[in-house]
């Protein structure tokens, strides 16, 4: 049997896809300004209302409600809630925005919103959907923002 052969096309050499460009530290944390902003509207919402749900349950119980509705834990889960909030926020705007090793910021952020709305909290139960001080909020947002700079991509 007459065997033939095939011409085959060269094999194809595949280059190891470049890594992505990091970006300049001012970008980065432009970037994170933009998420920190996001994530602090969305956490003192989460808050502001949580904080009502107290209010109203420290009402309930003051005028004779029966057993079964805290204001204790209403508090809490309100503080709780709006923690984890800002850490995801951070962490899932920054990944959005293509950016890796966000978690000193993230850590900062959660523990500094933790920090701020303990710090603060008596200007929210002052009254019903109260707004924390403006200055805490902006030191904030600030000091989150400029750890995104901390660490970057490593290029190999």
């Amino acid at each position: 049997m007459p065997t033939t052969t095939r011409p085959t096309a060269p094999p194809a050499t595949f280059a190891p896809a470049a890594p992505p460009a990091r970006s300049a530290p001012a970008a980065r944390v432009g970037k994170a300004f933009l998420v920190t902003v996001v994530a602090v509207a969305l956490s003192h919402v989460i808050l502001s209302d949580g904080l009502f749900v107290s209010l109203v349950g420290q009402a309930a119980t003051n005028m004779g409600a029966g057993p079964g509705y805290s204001s204790d834990v209403s508090f809490t889960s309100a503080v709780v809630n709006t923690t984890l909030t800002m850490a995801l926020v951070l962490w899932v705007g920054m990944r959005l925005l293509r950016e890796r090793r966000v978690y000193v910021m993230v850590l900062v952020g959660a523990v500094g919103w933790f920090l701020t709305v303990m710090a603060n909290v008596d200007a929210l139960l002052e009254r019903a959907y109260g707004l924390l001080p403006l200055a805490p909020m902006a030191l904030f947002v600030l000091v989150t923002a400029l750890t995104a700079g901390l660490l970057r991509r490593v290029r190999r």
